[in-house]
């Protein structure tokens, strides 16, 4: 009966490990009251999600495609000057990041499409990709009028800042390990 019982024991703990960081996601990280990391893409987003209103630019954070991707690549915001818009992919990776946007401020709505860098030249040089918050994304024309929000690469404000997103996934297992460990001792100490 003992040895079915550490075989269950195993059998439970590799179960749930397993099952836990199915669920693990990235993580947002916010840097500063004005950046926030994404550890999937490795890009860092401004936390003023309409900062080209905020910051006096435009009225609205409203551009076609082509004023957005100037606006990026000339901002000089929080020290930094080699912004520039996310491409489809980061944008819909930020989806993925997180349910949870609290760590940005002036958000349209789940809906309000950005304009994405990304663009494919072979269908139609006319029309660039954009994504929104709910998942979706388009491939409109560049002449409409879509938010404009920048990114950075990589995590360049102060690691040494402490306000993140926690992961349960990665607490746990490290309390399912420990758990473990203290098991284990205690059935070696009863062996002897």
């Amino acid at each position: 009966m003992k040895i079915y019982s550490k075989k269950t024991l195993t059998a439970l703990s590799i179960t749930l490990m397993l099952g836990i960081t199915s669920q693990a996601s990235a993580t947002l990280i916010k840097r500063t009251d004005n950046l926030v990391y994404d550890d999937i893409s490795n890009i860092t987003w401004l936390a003023d999600v309409q900062y080209a209103k905020t910051s006096g630019f435009d009225d609205d954070s409203k551009m076609n495609w082509s004023d957005s991707m100037s606006w990026a690549a000339d901002l000089d915001a929080f020290g930094f000057s080699n912004w520039r818009l996310a491409s489809l992919t980061e944008g819909k990776n930020l989806r993925s990041s997180s349910s949870d946007f609290g760590f940005f401020v002036n958000i349209p709505s789940s809906t309000a499409p950005f304009w994405s860098s990304s663009e494919d030249t072979s269908i139609n040089t006319d029309k660039a990709f954009l994504f929104k918050l709910n998942g979706d994304s388009g491939f409109p024309l560049k002449t409409g009028e879509r938010f404009a929000w920048a990114v950075i690469d990589g995590d360049i404000a102060d690691k040494k800042s402490n306000a993140t997103v926690s992961e349960p996934a990665t607490m746990a297992i490290f309390t399912l390990g420990l758990a473990g460990l203290v098991y284990r001792r205690k059935q070696l100490s009863l062996s002897k």
